[in-house]
């Protein structure tokens, strides 16, 4: 579609796919909100491809927004062959939801040409309460597939939430209805009581990455596999993506941003930037705190290396930077035992 290059709708198949037909620029919000999106769109399995005369992008859970096509690059005929073939005229504003295989199970269509950008913030809002929608709204006995939660998710969100730019309409009944469902708590996290709003099936690592902007703590395999969302609760180090949020109210939380007492750094980090203890540093957090955990569990006994590789064995370091990581926890043992 742009630049000699033709963009095949086939290179998403086996994903729930939303295409959305755009007037301006680029249609995506700030950090923050594209964080929130990552998240609820990980857990519906979905893709995003905004279409505009603009410019082309791609937006999957896992990786960084995709520029496929930048303004004065884009073949505009080819955008305008794309709109007829799911009956959109230009120059309304429209999504289109496709399941996994490639059917089409919505076309929403604006009624009249849309002035701005949708309202990113309010199609997140959206896609988060839809899978609650859909849950809380079927007949007692009814059992969803995998399939049918997602395309009926993307469904309820996407539709009620994305023109809300243009429409400018208050939540549908069923979405506000399920709003009531959620929980106020408040977490203990680096000494501080942070009150939080919460589906209660809201994970401990979301609510600290997503509500509470603690993006320190990082969502690597989401399934307590990888150990790069490790957190000390209670002094015990946990898997946050394993723990429910409403479970951890009342324990101390310490995260990655607690561990320094202002540019002092805590024993631990000094000891992994002495022994160059990491690479890329997307696990880095997880196997501090983790290593924080295991020299409480141990105190002050003495540890061979293969020792801290067995007790350590719960976090992964892609980037094999395994020898220095032990390094740094036993300097940081080290210097523990001299009281420094």
């Amino acid at each position: 579609m742009s630049g000699g290059r033709t963009l095949a709708l086939a290179a998403f198949a086996g994903q729930p796919l939303v295409i959305a037909f755009f007037n301006g620029g680029q249609p995506f919000g700030p950090a923050d909100q594209l964080e929130r999106a990552r998240a609820e769109l990980r857990g519906l399995g979905a893709a995003l491809l905004a279409v505009s005369a603009n410019g082309l992008w791609c937006f999957r859970p896992d990786d960084e927004t995709q520029i496929l096509a930048r303004p004065g690059d884009i073949d505009g005929a080819a955008v305008a062959a794309l709109r007829r073939v799911f009956g959109v005229a230009d120059p309304l504003a429209a999504l289109i939801i496709l399941d996994s295989d490639g059917h089409v199970r919505l076309t929403d269509v604006a009624a009249t040409p849309c002035d701005g950008d949708p309202d990113f913030a309010a199609l997140v809002d959206r896609l988060a309460a839809a899978g609650r929608a859909v849950t809380e709204a079927r007949p007692a006995g009814f059992t969803l597939t995998r399939r049918q939660l997602v395309v009926g998710s993307l469904v309820t969100a996407f539709a009620a939430g994305a023109f809300s730019a243009c429409h400018r309409n208050a939540p549908p009944p069923a979405l506000a209805a399920t709003a009531a469902g959620d929980l106020e708590i408040t977490l203990d996290v680096n000494g501080q009581g942070r009150p939080v709003r919460i589906d209660p099936r809201t994970t401990l690592l979301d609510a600290l990455r997503e509500r509470l902007g603690l993006t320190g703590t990082k969502k690597g395999c989401d399934q307590g596999q990888c150990g790069a969302c490790t957190v000390l609760m209670d002094g015990r180090r946990i898997k946050s993506c394993l723990t429910l949020a409403v479970a951890a109210e009342g324990p101390p939380i310490v995260t990655i941003e607690g561990l320094a007492q202002g540019d002092a750094l805590h024993p631990m980090q000094a000891a992994f930037v002495a022994e160059d203890g990491f690479q890329c540093g997307y696990c880095t957090p997880g196997q501090i705190l983790s290593a924080v955990g295991l020299l409480a569990e141990t105190g002050s006994a003495e540890l061979s290396d293969e020792e801290v590789r067995e007790r350590m064995s719960g976090n992964i370091c892609r980037c094999g930077a395994y020898p220095n990581i032990v390094a740094a926890i036993q300097r940081a043992r080290r210097q523990g035992d001299k009281g420094t």
